[in-house]
């Protein structure tokens, strides 16, 4: 039976839920945030290469020249791994092309 008197914890039935969906709603987006950033320094992304001064400009300088070596060898480091993928790849090809001309005599 529904009486009058329940109309009264109407108000706070609907504010406490609306309360705890907004809640809900900005702890996901401070997780999704948290998770955004930490990925971005993990794939090294400009925002987590931005340092801040350490306040000795010779410092300042050696460190400058070298990030800037360490990314140019990371980068030629990663050239030469495509390069020995890339020679994988097309040995197994080859070793591929091989078994298969075995197989089924010489391809004309």
């Amino acid at each position: 039976m529904f009486h009058l008197h329940h109309l009264i914890f109407l108000p706070f039935f609907v504010l406490f839920h609306v309360v705890g969906l907004l809640f809900l709603g900005f702890a996901a987006l401070v997780v999704m945030k948290a998770f955004r950033r930490r990925r971005c320094r993990a794939e090294g992304a400009p925002e987590a290469k931005v340092r801040a001064r350490s306040g000795n400009e010779a410092f300042d300088d050696y460190r400058r020249a070298t990030l800037r070596k360490l990314e140019a060898e990371a980068e030629e480091f990663r050239k030469y791994l495509d390069g020995l993928r890339r020679a994988a790849d097309a040995a197994a090809f080859e070793a591929f092309l091989k078994s298969r001309r075995a197989d089924n005599g010489p391809v004309t």
